[in-house]
């Protein structure tokens, strides 16, 4: 407006300066942590729970846990640490000492320390398998009980190929609270990589994102 007169205000000039380190390496960071969550963000709609979570979805909330936990490397050489995302979070007690093995006809087996007098021994328990390389993501269906310390599921054989990331969680019975999910491992064309083992035996990854309780994005 000027004197009374509506009037446009010119479009500012993209800058001329080009990007910073600082703000390549931000915007690769958040190109490869999108990139890596896509195919999981309708699954953490459910399982991503944190206790002051409100309107904001559960993509917002990982991003946030995998921008502060997982990115690792120095820019340009940046990557996921898979051992260290979490594809639930919440304040259910997570599985203890989770293993899983997978068999050539595809055949997942998770077993684990199911018998505590201190939680719900009826609560679902839940084994996500994500195949990176083909970006699906294949979940079991619940019926399995943490009282039980074992549950199975199938994969295809397609889903054998590829890159392939193990995750353990539970949820209560009514789904609205998740435990943080344990890293189960990688399997690459269906042989384990015994260098992504678990980084704590039973435990969820190390992470600094206990901050994810308080904060809001």
């Amino acid at each position: 407006m000027r004197n009374g007169v509506p009037c446009a205000r010119s479009v500012p000039k993209p800058s001329a300066k080009p990007p910073s380190p600082a703000q390549l390496a931000q915007q690769m960071r958040m190109k490869l942590t999108m990139r890596f969550l896509a195919p999981l963000a309708p699954v953490l709609e459910e399982t991503f729970k944190p206790d002051s979570r409100q309107v904001k979805s559960g993509l917002n909330w990982a991003t946030k846990q995998v921008l502060q936990d997982a990115v690792v490397g120095d820019y340009p050489h940046l990557s996921i640490d898979p051992r260290r995302v979490m594809v639930s979070w919440g304040g259910q007690l997570a599985l203890q000492k989770p293993v899983l093995a997978i068999g050539g006809d595809g055949l997942c087996t998770l077993q684990w320390h199911g018998d505590s007098p201190f939680v719900d021994g009826n609560a679902p328990a839940f084994l996500l398998v994500y195949n990176e390389t083909q970006g699906r993501v294949v979940v079991s269906d619940g019926t399995a009980c943490r009282g039980d310390g074992e549950l199975s599921l199938q994969l295809a054989p397609r889903l054998m190929r590829g890159r392939l990331h193990g995750y353990g969680f539970v949820m209560d019975r009514r789904r609205r609270a998740a435990s943080r999910s344990v890293f189960l491992g990688t399997w690459i064309d269906g042989e384990r990589k015994e260098s992504d083992l678990p980084v704590m035996d039973g435990h969820t990854a190390p992470s600094t994102s206990d901050a994810l309780e308080g904060d809001r994005l």
